[in-house]
């Protein structure tokens, strides 16, 4: 593996990947600062380390497992906690992940195959765009490709120790995000059976329950030991109604993605801004929108000719036919869920499909080639496919700028589609065969990628769920655009830690706020504990008035602050019940004191996100210790 760093072509499109990755990136500050949270907290003991609490006092967990984050914690212990070292880790793992495309896709198809999968990948927009952020998808892509590279050999193989390996790493991958690694396990499965039939069929179902159980024992070792603490010592498991973590993987990180009603009941046109949950509607045509399909996909019609001349392949060969077979069936197992999901979606999730994607992509450009040179394959078929292709862009191109795109992208746009165009002439007769070189021209494919990725490295993204577009480039801005810029809030929040920090004696918490999302940048900002009294979107049912008496009159927490950002309406019968004692039992702090806009405290704002006007308030902070607690 260590040759491919001295192979020149391949350093090139690494180099262009960390260009992609690593340029202007400190305008992403922390990312997200959910995350980027818990690895301060994690800094401080290994108790926060192990239960993967937000909060360095313990209080709540993330709502994912630790794998991911326990990587950020790794590299802020060895380099320091700051922004850029939040998001150096995904751009590391993003250029791993270029590197084991091009190891995968060289074993089978050979080296240049290899390299333009590579190159695919290394340009595509939300590789570029989660590999800039510390979202978790960056680790899953790694661990889902050693797991392909796994299945791989096991399907040649017919080994039981490779299947198990393969399975192992989906093992892994439910430790970075749970259910969304084992989507890839029927895919290998199934893979492992077809290519094996020689196998008896009892011997194939002995080898499948090994391997399936020590996947579950692995995906459930650390749900189940925090499941297995005491709740009094442990925090409490975020985004969950019961404080169980197995709740948290099989419900609201599994289930509750397919039962909960999608964000819009009916097709939302695309937007040059989107706003932080993908709304579009659940079907199969979701991803063939053109804000969806612009994230991975502007090589779809060379990925479909991959499977298809891929299994077709010049002369019989088993070890295609299964690298097909796993690359395909990580498209199609992605696809058809991401379709479906109906729950909280994320459009940046797309990135998950951008290995299979590349990797298929370059496969059918490569077999479209030989099969022209080699007279294979009549002629137009070369010409056709590429036609298609730049329709499929022109497509994408036109859904996402809205017809509002400035003249210098159009240009572009026209550019890259008559290099195409020309290279498709060059096929329909001997042009290209003659001289080969004509056969680069469709490489202006690659041109409307590229840029898309740069819309998320030119122009500072929503860090918390990153997104491309070819329409951010646009003068059209959308109302809508939901964007958190942590630099606006940085003189109010340093005046009110100011104070919390001279009225804060022996207690244990330095405020409590309602949700996570207030929480993190004054855990960032102090390594202070800060208690999410919520979780995350403030909705968890963590405490009772009960609760948050006995925390009071033991000192462990004095300030509290309701209002502020959040992503819910508050109107959940816990949150009221907390919102009614604390008015009650807490006196308010003047404003003056700590806001820097003290008019304002406690007055009702409204704030639009994806289309639905949300109603909010301004905070305000109340003391506790001032009256009596009842």
């Amino acid at each position: 593996m260590l040759r491919a760093f001295f192979h020149l072509p391949l350093a090139a499109i690494l180099a262009l990947a960390a260009v992609l990755r690593l340029w202007n990136l400190s305008e992403n500050g922390y990312g997200r600062e959910y995350y980027a949270a818990a690895v301060r907290g994690m800094l401080q003991n290994w108790h926060n380390v192990f239960f993967n609490s937000f909060d360095p006092g313990g209080f709540v967990t993330l709502d994912k497992p630790p794998v991911a984050i326990w990587i950020q914690a790794l590299f802020a212990k060895l380099f320091g906690f700051s922004g850029l070292n939040s998001l150096l880790p995904q751009v590391l793992l993003g250029l791993a992940a270029v590197l084991l495309v091009f190891l995968l896709v060289r074993r089978t198809f050979g080296e240049r195959t290899a390299l333009l999968a590579a190159l695919v990948l290394a340009v595509t927009p939300a590789s570029v765009a989660i590999d800039r952020s510390n979202n978790t998808e960056s680790c899953l892509i790694v661990v889902l490709l050693l797991a392909a590279w796994f299945a791989m050999r096991a399907a040649e193989s017919g080994r039981l120790r490779d299947l198990c390996g393969a399975m192992l790493m989906l093992g892994i991958g439910f430790n970075v995000k749970m259910a969304a690694a084992l989507i890839l396990a029927p895919a290998i499965a199934l893979s492992f059976f077809f290519f094996n039939r020689q196998i008896p069929f009892t011997r194939h179902l002995k080898f499948q329950t090994v391997a399936c159980g020590l996947m579950i024992a692995l995906a459930l070792s650390w749900v189940t030991a925090f499941d297995l603490v005491p709740a009094g010592k442990r925090p409490y498991a975020g985004s969950t109604k019961h404080n169980s973590m197995l709740e948290l993987a099989l419900l609201h990180n599994g289930a509750a993605r397919f039962t909960q009603p999608a964000a819009a009941a009916a097709p939302q046109p695309d937007k040059p801004h989107p706003v932080l949950y993908d709304e579009s509607a659940v079907g199969p045509l979701r991803l063939f929108r053109a804000l969806q399909a612009g994230q991975a996909a502007w090589l779809l019609p060379l990925a479909l000719a991959g499977i298809i001349f891929g299994f077709f392949s010049r002369g019989k060969n088993r070890t295609r036919d299964i690298a097909i077979a796993i690359w395909g069936g990580w498209l199609a197992s992605y696809w058809i869920v991401f379709s479906a999901a109906g729950g909280p979606f994320h459009t940046y999730y797309l990135a998950t499909l951008a290995p299979a994607l590349s990797a298929l992509a370059a496969i059918g450009a490569s077999e479209i080639w030989h099969r022209y040179r080699d007279g294979e394959a009549p002629r137009w078929l070369a010409s056709v496919t590429i036609v298609l292709a730049i329709s499929w862009q022109a497509w994408i191109f036109i859904g996402q700028t809205q017809f509002a795109a400035p003249s210098w992208l159009n240009w572009v746009a026209a550019l890259s589609a008559l290099l195409a165009m020309l290279g498709a002439a060059a096929f329909a007769g001997e042009a290209a065969r003659k001289y080969p070189a004509l056969a680069a021209l469709p490489a202006g494919l690659l041109v409307l990628p590229v840029i898309a990725a740069l819309s998320v490295v030119l122009i500072r993204p929503n860090v918390a769920a990153p997104v491309t577009t070819v329409g951010a480039f646009s003068e059209a801005q959308t109302p809508d655009a939901f964007r958190l810029n942590p630099r606006r809030a940085e003189p109010a929040r340093e005046k009110l830690i100011s104070f919390l920090k001279e009225q804060h004696g022996s207690e244990k918490f330095l405020v409590a706020v309602e949700n996570a999302l207030l929480a993190g940048p004054l855990i960032i900002a102090t390594g202070a504990p800060v208690m999410a009294l919520g979780g995350y979107l403030g909705t968890d049912p963590i405490l009772t008035p009960e609760k948050l008496a006995v925390l009071a009159e033991s000192g462990a927490i004095r300030f509290v602050m309701i209002g502020g950002f959040s992503l819910t309406q508050r109107n959940t019968p816990n949150e009221i019940t907390l919102r009614e004692w604390i008015l009650k039992n807490a006196t308010p702090v003047d404003p003056q004191r700590w806001s820097l806009n003290p008019g304002r405290a406690g007055k009702p704002f409204r704030l639009r996100l994806g289309g639905v006007m949300t109603e909010m308030t301004f905070p305000e902070l109340y003391d506790l210790r001032v009256k009596p607690v009842q």
